[in-house]
Order: C-alpha cells, then structure tokens, then sequence
C-alpha cells in the first residue's frame, strides 16, 4: 500500500492503520505490513498518521515520511492497549514538521476509546500489545498544546527498542516516558513551559546523547531520570541559564554513565 500526495482533512484519525480488535482480531490473525506514506498533509484530524489501536494481528514494515500536521490532536501516534495484542515492529517516521498539534509523538499502550475503561496489569499473553523497534527521526514540533511526546509503556510489557533523533520542539510539556527498554534519544532540542524538558521514568538501558533545553526554566531540571538505574549520558551540554541540570533520586547518579558531557554553565549539575 501507498499513500502518497494527499491533504486531508476530517473529524477523526487522517490516516489511520488498523489490524483487527481483540479476541476477533485475534482469531483472524491478519498483520497489516508494507506500506509506505509519503508528502502528506493533514489538517485538522485527531492524529495525523496513527497505527491503532486495533493492532490484534499485528502491523509491521510502515514507513512515513515527509510529511506535515497543522492542528491535529497528536501528530505521529503508536495506540493500543491491554486485550488487544499483536506486535507493532519495524515502523519508521521520518522528517516531519508540526504546529499547533496536541501531542507530537505519542506511542502510548494505555489507549481509552468509546465505551471503553481503563485496564489493570496482567500476566503477559496473546493479549498484551507488544511496541519494538520503532524509529522516528528529523522531527521539527513547533507550539504543541499538551506535549512534544508522551510515551507509555506497560509495566508488564515496556515499549522496545524506541530510537528517537533530530527532535527539535517546543510545548506546554517536553518529553515525558514511562515503562520503555532500550530509548534512545539522539540530538533532541526540547522546550517545555513547565516541568523538566526530559521527563524520563522507570527505563531499563536508556541512553541520552546530546539532549538541550534551550530555554531552560528555572527551578526545573533539564532532565528529571527516575527509576532508570544504568542510564548513560553523552555528548551534551548545559546552555547558559541553566539552573538544575539533572535531577535523580538519592543515589541515583552512582548508577549513571556520564561521557563527553560540558555541565558547567549549570548552577546545579545534579539535585
């Protein structure tokens, strides 16, 4: 499948794909692969390109590119959520521009639609949608309302393999992520109105390499690690007005990996 060339506007997802919901979905077992978007613009919509929720019989090989999100509620979305299943793997997005948008990323397995409530953990099965190797790159996020990303794993099941790089944006929140294994973040420029720019909780194997705020707010750390022993931290410095730089838990700082880093125009390196 290709979707190439198009401006679309609509009340709902612009282009949304799909395989199958819960036990139906299940049964039938029919991935949703090889399809490639391309120069699209979106304008309004709930999400500009989605994958989901309906992931049952899995979705995988999708490549989006070059494309655009004006006043969309989210502009790049991943959704499922417990009792759907499938795996969604092998996904890539690549050099987008945003503004005015909601959220810009959000890979989110929490996702609440119509009629629906909210989950509790249970014992991984056929059942728990399962995110991985997943890349997004060369992404330019100008105003976002709520977020420039929101990520949210399972406890049972973190996000896999989510390599993000080339993020510039800007937004009333930075980059929030919880439940993941293997994040990585390369060259990411994160503006928030409040909060700490990256705002990073319970990960396993996570590597920050060159992350800024360049507008760091005062009394807020550029980057908030929590319940993320291991983390490694490379190649970044703290721009001039910086006032905490790193913000852990007690102790937390032991566990880290710091190279190549320039800390000293910040007030506070770690708190």
């Amino acid at each position: 499948m290709r979707i190439f060339n198009d401006y679309i506007d609509t009340g709902d997802d612009g282009i949304v794909i799909k395989a199958g919901k819960d036990a139906d979905g299940l049964r039938v077992n029919r991935p949703s692969e090889h399809i490639a978007i391309a120069n699209c613009t979106v304008h309004p919509a709930h999400g500009a390109v989605v994958i989901g929720s309906e992931t049952s019989g899995s979705i995988r090989n999708v490549v989006a590119s070059n494309s655009t999100a004006v006043d969309t509620e989210v502009g790049i979305r991943i959704k499922s959520r417990r009792g759907r299943g499938g795996v969604v793997e092998d996904v890539r997005f690549d050099n987008w521009t945003m503004e005015d948008v909601g959220k810009g990323i959000e890979v989110s397995s929490y996702y609440v639609m119509g009629g629906e409530g909210s989950t509790l953990p249970e014992p991984v099965s056929q059942r728990t949608p399962v995110f991985r190797n997943i890349a997004i790159s060369n992404v330019t996020i100008r105003s976002a309302k709520k977020a420039v990303a929101n990520i949210e794993g399972l406890p049972e099941m973190p996000i896999h393999s989510l390599w993000l790089q080339g993020i510039v944006g800007s937004g009333a929140t930075g980059l929030l992520a919880t439940y993941t294994d293997d994040l990585e973040l390369h060259h990411a420029e994160v503006t928030a109105q409040r909060g700490a720019a990256f705002a990073i909780t319970d990960a396993a194997n996570l590597e920050l390499d060159d992350v800024a705020s360049v507008h760091p707010l005062a009394g807020e750390p550029v980057i908030r690690l929590t319940r993320s022993p291991g983390a490694i931290l490379r190649n970044t410095q703290a721009l001039p007005g910086t006032g905490v730089f790193l913000s852990t838990e007690p102790g937390g700082l032991r566990t880290m990996h710091l190279e190549g880093n320039v800390l000293r125009p910040a007030a506070v390196v770690e708190r």
